[in-house]
């Protein structure tokens, strides 16, 4: 079954119409050329092309137009005595012909060139990408280049309504307009769909109403971040060959159609996020069920979790979060050999987690969240056991989570803080069991799971003391152990966490000298309040017996000694729990939306993994 679910994931990785995340079709991703140096352009595609040149260099750059790197200099290449093919954003086809198939010109502006006929001289065009140049309209001359099989318009300021002609391309494979202002469909044709388009983005615009009735070619399917309302179309069922449903971000209601289920041999992707679905989810997934992620994030869904989960064995990400489904744990998820992010926060589940059934359940889990819930019982040892992905050192690459397009998703909480929208990067290893009934000690063996990066554990009946072997998560980062009855003083051994950025032991009975030194002398009193028996930096309280006042240049010098990491988690890590889960939470001054700050947590996150490669050298080198 591992085989097969390896074999969907590359034949989903590699469909031809993909490319990037970030950037339009492969086959204009890259700088084209000829591949026979004695073959020339045809001369008519040649003049038009510097024609469109001159009308280009014309037009006048708008200081609000976010431009590609270098895009303002590419045309340079397009040189009169040079051939055309050779052009930078310019794809001939090469075998057959010298024809220009393809065209480039994201990041120039494009707002006056509109309906340039220009690109009309170029009749066996296939392939045009305009992303991000300022166009405010989809251009009319469009529905006269028959032959496009590629189309991209991203990122651009595009108005009105996704025309009806745009279906009647009979070449059509990939049609992208995301990030526009689009608002709505022409009335459908009453001609039958000529179009066999099998990837289509309408993700991030301000469409309204229902969802039309679309192409039954369509494979990859994204209208999230939009303003559709009414239920899931049963025409959506009649689809061949549907991989990726996306419509996450919406106000779309109803009950989920029970017919998606017929779509479980071919759908790898089912993210309805954050809208306002209700009902039982009646659905009875078979052995042929190809789901690697499922995300229900955020409805209205009551009952209990349909076990036929079980036979979609490829399940990597099942969020579940924020519904009200009245059930006990499903330990019987933990035989899905891929399973790597588990979210079943706020809800109504109730009863203990009992034990697992066997030694190799939940074998790749690295995020599990059940906070909010009604658990009772002692905490899971017998889990914490045998979860091998939580303790065993990752060997991956820094790589997010979901496909060469689609990214998985995921809310997180911790300290308090909502964080939405967060990326899941495959590192990521988080521990929540915060806001429930679970009573007891907290166990040792608990610091077996040596890979966590976020453990909460707050809001609880736990007692005893913090064991001192919780300085063995040697990768913490953040640690909440608020508003528990722990007793007893806080472990000295615990200053060795040197990637502790947040912690939280408030709303505790314990006592005695705080721990001062590295990342301790970065806390604030907020972390140590309601411990009436606590004494020492930060807090007012002075000891009696041992001198409490902070070293001088401590704080200082542990903010040095963190100065491989691009920002501090101090403020990023506020907390962590729309289409699939998982990532780990970044601060309240930065926003996850941009991507520029995707990039400095990227970063940050490699340069920590080059201190943990390099510390590990140095001891294999003593």
């Amino acid at each position: 079954m591992r085989d097969y679910c390896r074999i969907i994931a590359c034949c989903f990785l590699f469909l031809p119409f993909l490319s990037s995340a970030n950037s339009a079709f492969t086959s204009l991703s890259q700088t084209s050329s000829h591949p026979f140096s004695g073959h020339r352009c045809v001369g008519s595609e040649k003049t038009a092309l510097l024609r469109l040149k001159r009308d280009l260099s014309a037009a006048k750059p708008e200081s609000t137009l976010p431009l590609q790197p270098a895009s303002s200099s590419f045309l340079t290449s397009w040189k009169p005595n040079t051939d055309c093919c050779s052009w930078e954003g310019v794809t001939c086809h090469g075998v057959t012909t010298d024809h220009v198939i393809g065209i480039k010109l994201s990041g120039h502006n494009l707002s006056g060139l509109v309906n340039s006929t220009e690109l009309l001289n170029l009749p066996y065009l296939e392939r045009l990408n305009l992303v991000n140049c300022n166009i405010g309209e989809i251009p009319s001359f469009l529905r006269k280049v028959s032959r496009l099989v590629e189309l991209d318009l991203s990122n651009n300021q595009i108005h009105g309504q996704v025309p009806k002609w745009i279906w009647q391309f009979e070449r059509l494979v990939y049609l992208n307009l995301s990030n526009n202002f689009l608002n709505g469909f022409e009335a459908p044709s009453s001609d039958p769909f000529l179009s066999s388009l099998t990837f289509l983005d309408l993700s991030s615009n301000l469409l309204e109403g229902s969802i039309p009735i679309l192409p039954p070619s369509v494979s990859f399917l994204s209208l999230a971040k939009n303003k559709l309302t009414g239920e899931i179309p049963e025409s959506l069922c009649r689809t061949r060959n549907l991989t990726i449903l996306d419509l996450c971000y919406n106000s779309m209601t109803g009950q989920i159609p029970k017919c998606l289920e017929a779509l479980a041999a071919t759908l790898t992707v089912l993210n309805l996020r954050e809208n306002k679905f209700f009902g039982l989810m009646l659905w009875n997934f078979t052995e042929d069920c190809s789901l690697k992620t499922l995300n229900l994030y955020g409805n209205q869904l009551t009952g209990k979790i349909p076990r036929s989960l079980r036979h979609c064995r490829c399940l990597e990400v099942i969020d579940l979060g924020d519904n009200r489904i009245n059930d006990t744990f499903p330990f019987w998820l933990g035989m899905l050999p891929n399973l790597q992010v588990l979210i079943l926060q706020s809800n109504r589940l109730h009863g203990p987690i009992g034990q697992p059934l066997t030694s190799n359940d939940f074998p790749m889990l690295q995020i599990f969240d059940i906070s909010s819930n009604h658990i009772t019982g002692n905490l899971p040892l017998d889990y914490f056991a045998i979860w091998k992905s939580m303790r065993v050192k990752f060997n991956g690459s820094l790589l997010y989570m979901g496909s060469y397009y689609y990214r998985d998703w995921m809310s997180i909480t911790s300290k308090g803080h909502r964080m939405d929208n967060i990326n899941i990067l495959t590192i990521f290893t988080i521990l929540d069991l915060s806001n429930n009934l679970f009573e007891g000690e907290i166990p040792e063996e608990i610091s077996d799971l040596k890979l966590l990066d976020v453990l909460n554990m707050s809001r609880n009946n736990l007692i005893g003391e913090i064991p001192t072997s919780l300085s063995k998560l040697t990768l913490l980062e953040s640690l909440d152990l608020s508003k528990n009855k722990l007793t007893g003083a806080i472990p000295m051994q615990l200053i060795s966490l040197t990637f502790l950025s947040v912690l939280n032991l408030s709303y505790n009975r314990l006592e005695g000298k705080i721990p001062l030194g590295n990342q301790f002398s970065t806390f604030t009193s907020d972390s140590y309040q309601e411990n009436l028996g606590l004494c020492g930096f930060p807090l007012s309280n002075k000891c009696d017996d041992v001198e409490d006042q902070q070293p001088p240049g401590a704080q200082e010098e542990s903010i040095l000694s963190e100065s491989g990491s691009l920002f501090s988690w101090k403020s990023a890590l506020l907390g962590y729990g729309c289409a699939v889960p998982v990532g780990v939470a970044i601060g309240h001054m930065l926003f996850w939306r941009n991507k520029r700050c995707s990039k400095l947590v990227e970063q940050s996150f490699k340069a920590k993994n080059h201190r943990r490669q390099s510390n590990e050298r140095n001891r294999k080198g003593r």
